[in-house]
C-alpha cells in the first residue's frame, strides 16, 4: 500500500527542510540527527507563536545564514 500524496503545504515544509540541511552541511554544522519530524514540530511552534503575536493569518520561513550558522527567518504574512 503506498502512502497519500504530500500536502501542498507538506510539500512546503518538506523543502524548507531540505534547504536547512543543505545549508548546514554548507556551513560545516552536524545535521546526522535532525529529522523531518522534529524540525516539522519547531516550526509549527514559530509559526503558531508568530501568528498569535502578529495576528497574520500565515508565516513564511526563509533559511539563511547567521554567524555562520544555518538559521530561519519566520516571516508574518498579512
Amino acid at each position: 500500500m503506498t502512502p497519500p500524496p504530500p500536502t501542498s503545504e507538506e510539500a512546503k515544509y518538506k523543502e524548507l527542510f531540505q534547504q536547512f540541511v543543505a545549508t548546514k552541511k554548507k556551513c560545516g554544522e552536524p545535521y546526522e540527527s535532525l529529522t523531518f519530524e522534529s524540525f516539522l514540530k519547531k516550526i509549527k511552534a514559530n509559526e503558531a507563536a508568530v501568528m498569535q503575536k502578529t495576528g497574520c493569518a500565515a508565516v513564511t520561513f526563509r533559511v539563511y545564514v547567521k554567524d555562520g550558522k544555518a538559521a530561519l527567518k519566520a516571516t508574518p504574512v498579512k
